[in-house]
């Protein structure tokens, strides 16, 4: 049924689910993976103690984009045996939520597959989750996995 798949990820139980699922519907669609992280700069910026923590923030960047790949590599061997491939994606300057869409776009892929958190609070209220807002966004179909 499906042709390309992306899956989006990060270092979260949901995630590692979603991967697990994205995993699944690619073996037995015998579709093309896509395995992205997107790297963070908001991260480096949080409260204004990781640059103080990390160093400079060209440091703090090379170690974001380290630790993305080092994630996508270890996804990469979860995805043994189907066609798969890494992406790793800049969220500088433009939403997590957009750049996946734009990924997922420029790939022509079927399905986007991304776990949803369940968090709650006030900025999520208000912003939503990059869960929910992909799903808005996104011109293929998206499933919102949750942790079960």
């Amino acid at each position: 049924m499906y042709k390309k798949i992306l899956v989006a990820i990060d270092d979260s139980a949901t995630s590692r689910i979603a991967l697990a699922e994205a995993v699944h519907i690619a073996r037995t669609s015998n579709a093309k993976l896509f395995i992205t992280h997107v790297v963070d700069e908001t991260l480096l910026n949080m409260h204004g103690h990781a640059k103080l923590d990390m160093g400079s923030s060209d440091d703090a960047a090379v170690s974001l984009s380290a630790a993305g790949k080092q994630l996508l590599a270890s996804a990469l061997k979860e995805a043994d045996g189907v066609d798969a491939e890494a992406i790793l994606l800049e969220a500088f300057k433009r939403g997590i939520a957009e750049n996946i869409n734009d990924k997922a776009k420029e790939l022509s892929a079927d399905l986007i597959i991304i776990g949803r958190h369940g968090q709650r609070g006030f900025a999520t209220m208000i912003l939503g989750s990059v869960a929910e807002q992909l799903a808005k966004i996104a011109d293929a179909s998206v499933l919102l996995v949750r942790k079960h």
